[in-house]
């Protein structure tokens, strides 16, 4: 029976991280979206990893500068 418990623990634990690493990527798309900041540089970690889990790293958006200057 303690081991039952300790898996269904477990799986709430990663459960509820996975929740939180979604949530926190959507915002960071959210933001991005808001803000019109894919030419540039990641205004955040979070949002460079959310760019990273999407495929945009690919690119290499990190390093390259925006033509004209965001506003």
């Amino acid at each position: 029976m303690a081991s039952l418990v300790t898996i269904a623990i477990a799986l709430s634990a990663a459960y509820v991280v996975l929740l939180v690493g979604l949530y926190l990527i959507s915002r960071a798309i959210r933001r991005e979206d808001k803000k019109g900041t894919l030419t540039g540089r990641a205004p955040s970690w979070v949002c460079w990893s959310a760019r990273h889990m999407a495929g945009w790293h690919r690119v290499d958006w990190d390093r390259a500068r925006p033509r004209t200057p965001v506003a």
